[in-house]
C-alpha cells in the first residue's frame, strides 16, 4: 500500500512512494496536469508540469512547491522559447532536460542554472 509523503491540503495534488520506492502522484497542481513529481524533502516538492498545457513559447514548467501551495521557485530555462521535459535528483544534483536538447544542472535551493549543456 502507498504511502502519502507530500501533498498541499485543500488541493487535489498528492504524491505517494511505493513500498519499492516507486514515487506516483495523482491530481493536478492549480488546474495543470503533472508529468512528474518527487518529494525533495518533509516541506517541498518537485513537480514537472505538462507543456502542452500552455499557449507560451517559454513555459518555466519544472517548479518547487510547498506543502502550502506556494511555489518557492521556477526552474530557469536557457534564453530561447523552451519547456523541461524531464528531470532527476541525484547524488549529483539536480539535473534537468529541454524540449530543445539542453541539459541544464540546476541549484535545488533557488532553480537557478549552474551548468548548461547542449546534449542533441
Amino acid at each position: 500500500m502507498p504511502t502519502k509523503v507530500f501533498s498541499i491540503p485543500g488541493h487535489e495534488f498528492a504524491v505517494f512512494r511505493a513500498e519499492d520506492g516507486a514515487i506516483s502522484w495523482n491530481g493536478s497542481y492549480q488546474g495543470m496536469k503533472v508529468v512528474a513529481a518527487l518529494p525533495m524533502d518533509a516541506a517541498r516538492c518537485l513537480v514537472l508540469l505538462d507543456m502542452a498545457a500552455s499557449k507560451q513559447e517559454v513555459f518555466e514548467n519544472l517548479i518547487c512547491v510547498e506543502r502550502t501551495g506556494n511555489v518557492v521557485w521556477k526552474a530557469e530555462l536557457p534564453d530561447q522559447p523552451d519547456a523541461f521535459v524531464k528531470f532527476e535528483l541525484t547524488a549529483d544534483g539536480l539535473r534537468a532536460w529541454t524540449w530543445s536538447a539542453w541539459m541544464l544542472r540546476l541549484d535545488p535551493a533557488t532553480g537557478k542554472a549552474i551548468e548548461r549543456q547542449f546534449v542533441k
